[in-house]
């Protein structure tokens, strides 16, 4: 950690701000202030765990699945530029700024270089471990790529890499609820799926059908809400670089949630120069250590894609949870804090605790055999 990093720390205490450019690529770019905010107090002496809020993951509704007292670690989260008030002041003040450059300032690739510029500004030359779940997940993915030489390990939790089920034409795992699909509008029905942890694609057609049908029922009776978060620009440019990975493969309802999430930015976005997709021959300069742990029952991500992403790693471990895209099971249980930090410490005797605690409580996925889920009808 920088000296300097560590008197602001003491100075400003655990809610701090730091400049960045609004566009990182012009070196006359106008600065804007972006948020992150310390866990705990900070100590040099512990390792140093980033996450970074994500709009795409907060409108799912699911909580901060991060938001931990991991107290063997400092924990930093950084709201960024998504939740920017100069960026947004500045949008709404200069309307007539088009599409193209919205979306450019608010592209993954400004963010990992805003995650950099924090990461230096509090650690100087130390590495930091990251975490990211779902679509924060691929901003994690993406930095590594351009930064691999400045994290110590990366946990990456049901990341949602579209691109690879796309790439290798995987199943659409909602296809399999064709029989009722037409009666839950397209947010009901990955809410529900984003909320699922029920291993519907184990199950004999018949069983499926009516356990589905029960479930999404009650759902939407007891834990949907009509009323949901505003869709903010930044959710608009996660959306819509998420609908950009799947391309022209039809990812049924969940494409089609993408699609009108994304409509108003990509209808009057011309440009996609700041759109690069996911280099994943770039995980190859990554030789430390990244964990990918995949809910097995997961309905908006094909659990083959996890052992995909793991392959593009040279030290890379993956790990099946009987659990769903949320985690929800694993969260119910009151082990997730412990599991997240085991993952992330180096502590061997810890990581043999918490995975013979996974398998007292059947939540360890070892099989693999993924000839065993039925998809379609």
């Amino acid at each position: 950690m920088s000296l300097f990093g560590f008197i602001f720390l003491l100075s400003f205490g655990h809610s701090n701000w730091i400049e960045v450019p609004l566009d990182h690529d012009d070196p006359y770019s106008k600065k804007i202030k972006i948020d992150y905010s310390i866990r705990q107090p900070f100590d040099p002496k512990k390792k140093t765990i980033i996450t970074h809020a994500d709009p795409f993951d907060e409108y799912l509704g699911l909580g901060d699945l991060l938001d931990l007292e991991l107290t063997e670690f400092n924990l930093i989260k950084i709201q960024g530029r998504y939740a920017s008030p100069d960026l947004n002041r500045f949008i709404e003040e200069n309307i007539r700024i088009d599409s193209d450059k919205k979306y450019r300032w608010l592209s993954r690739g400004q963010i990992i270089k805003d995650i950099e510029l924090v990461r230096k500004e509090i650690l100087g030359d130390d590495t930091v471990i990251l975490i990211g779940f779902g679509s924060s997940a691929v901003l994690i993915h993406y930095y590594l790529h351009e930064f691999p030489d400045r994290v110590e390990k990366a946990l990456s939790l049901n990341p949602l890499l579209l691109d690879i089920p796309k790439n290798l034409r995987f199943w659409d795992l909602l296809e399999g609820f064709d029989s009722i699909i037409e009666e839950y509008s397209t947010d009901q029905i990955v809410r529900f799926s984003a909320q699922s942890s029920e291993p519907y694609f184990f199950m004999d057609k018949p069983i499926r059908d009516s356990t589905i049908e029960v479930k999404i029922k009650d759902f939407i009776n007891t834990t949907f809400s009509e009323t949901q978060n505003e869709i903010s620009l930044g959710l608009e440019a996660r959306a819509f670089e998420h609908y950009l990975d799947i391309g022209i493969y039809d990812l049924g309802p969940f494409g089609h949630f993408l699609d009108l999430l994304s409509l108003n930015l990509r209808s009057n976005t011309m440009s996609l120069e700041y759109f690069n997709g996911t280099n994943y021959d770039r995980g190859k300069l990554f030789s430390s250590k990244i964990i990918l742990v995949g809910g097995v029952y997961n309905l908006l991500l094909d659990p083959k894609s996890f052992d995909v992403i793991g392959e593009f790693y040279p030290n890379a471990s993956v790990h099946y949870l009987r659990d769903g895209y949320d985690f929800s099971e694993s969260r119910k249980r009151g082990i997730w804090e412990a599991l997240i930090s085991s993952l992330c410490s180096n502590d061997v005797s810890a990581k043999i605790e918490l995975f013979k605690l996974l398998q007292e409580q059947e939540l360890l996925f070892q099989e693999k055999n993924y000839n065993s889920i039925r998809v379609g009808k």
